[in-house]
């Protein structure tokens, strides 16, 4: 997943994509590099360790695999081997979440223009369906435990971390609930987004509980719920399904990285140092879109990528693991909802694709703004984007941050929840970004679920689909088949019983 940084373009305006670049092979503890298998069927798992190769972990009916190896080889000869692929190590690029946030002393619902009936309607599809008795998972940086709009299962999450440092015995999975000594982010200097000199700060907390905002955001606009506070108890904002569950993936941590190269003492020469930065791999992603599918939730939200990518890249063992895991979740009956990416790059032309977002299978959603229209940061592209959601912002970064507009900056922005304890005290935040579009969309399955929980996961996309608006078709390369609107997938949904 290469790098695609947008930096120049968002400078001062606050946006929410985990855009990922890579930063190494990730190690298991014994300092073996680690690797992503896919095999050719169910049997690869014990074809591998017959052969003495150190399985670590499978997913995907153990189609694909985590192993430790001294080096490919050791592996890729393996009977039932497709292909062997780095377990690649990840940190954030571009701007981080800078606060915007207005008065924390007055009822937030008429902020939330992304619920209004002109865009999604999902205010509106509350009269028929909440979302009550379905599950979200937000596959992210995890979700605070103890916002009041927020009433996420930690105990059905998870921490997934593949070199088993957060884990007593070392396996890359820890229970959502269980106490660890979590890393949060150093009190030092910024040398690049989400990268600090410095030793991070340590907390004990639930292993899912959120480590920087992202996935607390992500969460409040699938399924917040107005809480009792002490401003009152309407205060807040309601998530597309307000009473839906929603389960902490956390696949992002702060890890200290050693060699990144950096000008220390300002004269133009680069030494190694050591850093802490946000970080993940590709079989973090993976395990927890096969847990997601294994637990049965209704949506797994991804608001996270990779760069484009152009050439045969797709086909590469990278490209075969996340469709394979993909599929297999989409099979067990989650649907998968995957952020279209803020390279503002068009991916229907000349062999672009980003990853997980073009994988068959997820709904790939870009961003829109008030007026429902494309946002200048979006990804878009007929062949990776298959429905549009509000993600803030106008069509040029000019217009998103002028003040004369009917939703003047910060407001044409996202407001979602935030950990008070990470942002100043603040609960709520606007951000902007196709990561604030796909949750949109993760909501609106719970909904449509609530009313017909006997469909399956492509009848679902299809209802979602065809419901939606103010696209001329399903080819539209900016918005795919359209915004999405809920009372329209609601109905549609209830005729299908």
């Amino acid at each position: 997943m290469p790098e695609v940084h947008r930096r120049d373009l968002l400078k001062g305006m606050a946006t929410g994509a985990v855009a990922l670049t890579t930063m190494g092979v990730a190690s298991a503890a014994d300092g073996r590099d680690q690797y992503v298998v896919t095999g050719r069927g169910k049997g690869t798992e014990k074809r591998l360790e017959r052969a003495g190769v150190d399985v670590q972990a499978t997913v995907a009916d153990g189609r694909v695999a985590l192993v430790a190896a001294e080096s490919a080889d050791d592996v890729s000869g393996v009977s039932g081997v497709k292909d062997v692929t780095p377990n690649q190590g990840y940190r954030p690029v571009g701007p981080e979440l800078q606060s915007t946030a207005e008065s924390k002393d007055e009822q937030l619902a008429d902020l939330q223009w992304d619920k209004h009936a002109e865009t999604t309607g999902a205010f509106e599809a509350h009269d028929v369906a909440t979302g009550e008795g379905r599950t979200v998972a937000i596959i992210d940086t995890g979700i605070d435990t103890e916002h009041p709009d927020l009433r996420n299962s930690v105990g059905k999450g998870a921490l997934f971390r593949a070199d088993g440092a957060s884990s007593p015995d070392g396996s890359p999975v820890v229970d959502g609930d269980a106490t660890i000594q979590a890393r949060l982010k150093p009190d030092a200097e910024e040398v690049a987004a989400y990268t600090y000199l410095g030793e991070p700060k340590l907390r004990e907390q639930a292993a899912a509980d959120d480590v920087d905002s992202h996935g607390s955001h992500c969460a409040g606009i699938a399924t917040a719920r107005n809480g009792d506070t002490a401003v009152g108890e309407d205060f807040g904002i309601a998530g597309v399904a307000p009473d839906a569950e929603a389960v902490p993936l956390r696949v992002f941590y702060w890890k200290e990285y050693d060699g990144y190269p950096y000008d220390v003492d300002g004269d133009g020469e680069e030494e190694s140092v050591t850093v802490t930065t946000l970080w993940t791999t590709d079989f973090d992603i993976l395990n927890a879109i096969d847990y997601a599918g294994e637990i049965g939730v209704d949506a797994a939200n991804m608001s996270l990528g990779g760069g484009v990518i152009k050439g045969s890249a797709h086909r590469d063992g990278e490209h075969v693991a996340y469709q394979t895991t993909i599929q297999s979740a989409v099979q067990r009956g989650t649907v998968v909802t995957t952020s279209a990416g803020n390279a503002s790059a068009d991916l229907q032309h000349g062999g672009y694709y980003t990853l997980p977002n073009s994988v068959p299978g997820s709904i790939g959603v870009s961003a829109t703004g008030p007026n429902n229209e494309l946002a200048f940061y979006s990804n878009y592209g007929t062949s990776d984007v298959d429905v549009a959601a509000p993600g803030g912002g106008y069509e040029t970064l000019e217009k998103t941050l002028a003040t004369d507009t009917e939703w003047p900056y910060p407001t044409n922005l996202v407001l979602s929840t935030v950990p008070p304890d990470l942002n100043d005290g603040a609960a709520f935040d606007y951000y902007a970004g196709t990561s604030m579009a796909a949750p949109q969309v993760a909501g609106l399955v719970a909904l449509v679920r609530e009313v017909n929980p006997d469909l399956n996961a492509k009848q679902v996309q299809s209802i979602i689909e065809n419901s939606a608006r103010y696209a001329n078709g399903k080819g539209d390369p900016d918005l795919g088949a359209g915004i999405v609107y809920a009372p329209g997938a609601v109905e549609e949904a209830k005729k299908r019983k």
